[in-house]
């Protein structure tokens, strides 16, 4: 399927070419998957859960670490075409949008939160640090460079000095 869609684009991706491609009959794709919406997720899904979380025992150098690979996987072919389409569909509240959501966005958002929440136990970061807020401060810029075709080739300084100056914020021991 990733090869496939790295040949076609999204655009030239039906099932049967999946099918074909896989070398079963399309019912057997349409008995996994109702849709070529629902591959597309699936496939965004495993993509994303391949990339584990950084956890060098430093926050900063995590969190460096986890902002430089969301840049590579969303400058990724596969999910670099995808993700302004899902975005729409996030936005939009649809069904697509919501299994996109569930299985894309909110896990990883889950495990950032984890990890920001832990440094805070360690008091690494304020009590009072809004862990929500922080996530949607990290991921955010990445999320706009991407779709503002700022993504590659990129400066890479752009990650330590946006974590740098929001971890100034964020420190404990105030």
């Amino acid at each position: 399927m990733i090869s496939l869609l790295h040949e076609v684009g999204l655009s030239g991706l039906t099932m049967d070419a999946v099918a074909s491609r896989a070398g079963v009959s399309k019912a057997s794709i349409y008995r996994r998957w109702a849709s070529k919406d629902e591959l597309l997720v699936d496939v965004i899904a495993n993509l994303a859960s391949e990339n584990p979380v950084p956890d060098t025992g430093h926050l900063r150098d995590d969190l460096i670490e986890l902002l430089h690979r969301m840049e590579a996987f969303l400058s990724d072919i596969e999910a670099g075409q995808i993700f302004p389409r899902m975005a729409g569909e996030v936005h939009a509240a649809s069904e697509l949008g919501r299994r996109y959501a569930e299985q894309v966005i909110l896990p990883r958002r889950a495990v950032l939160a984890g990890m920001l929440s832990a440094a805070r136990a360690r008091g690494e970061l304020r009590d009072d640090l809004d862990i929500d807020v922080a996530v949607d401060m990290l991921t955010g810029p990445v999320i706009l460079r991407m779709l503002l075709g700022r993504l590659a080739p990129s400066n890479a300084e752009w990650a330590p000095t946006l974590v740098d100056g929001l971890l100034q914020g964020w420190a404990g021991g105030r």
